[in-house]
């Protein structure tokens, strides 16, 4: 008779701070690409209108980073299951990133 480990390992919080961190840095890099590429800012900004921005939308992405982890965790078997994980978690960081971009720029460029 032999027994079977059947626990499961418990989500490492290392990992989530991980997936984390690298949206939040996705997110900051958009973001400084954006504001730096663009033309210069309307003059009714305030001088500090690029600090919205450059908060909301790392913000969102790290949101969406924590929503792959969590969708890896859920979903991540071998098989068909696995490349579905992936699109899943990608889909919903894109969305995170988007409205992370439309959240921060909202009132300047996207007025």
């Amino acid at each position: 008779m032999t027994i079977e480990n059947t626990s499961a390992t418990p989500p490492s919080l290392t990992t989530l701070k991980k997936r984390a961190i690298i949206g939040w840095a996705i997110g900051f890099v958009f973001t400084a690409l954006f504001i730096f590429s663009a033309d210069k800012a309307d003059a009714s900004w305030s001088k500090l209108w690029f600090i919205k921005p450059f908060l909301l939308t790392p913000i969102a992405t790290a949101m969406g980073g924590a929503f792959y982890y969590y969708v890896e965790q859920l979903f991540f078997f071998n098989g068909w299951k696995k490349p579905l994980a992936i699109n899943i978690g990608l889909v919903g960081f894109m969305v995170s990133l988007w409205l992370g971009m439309v959240l921060g720029f909202n009132g300047t460029y996207w007025n």
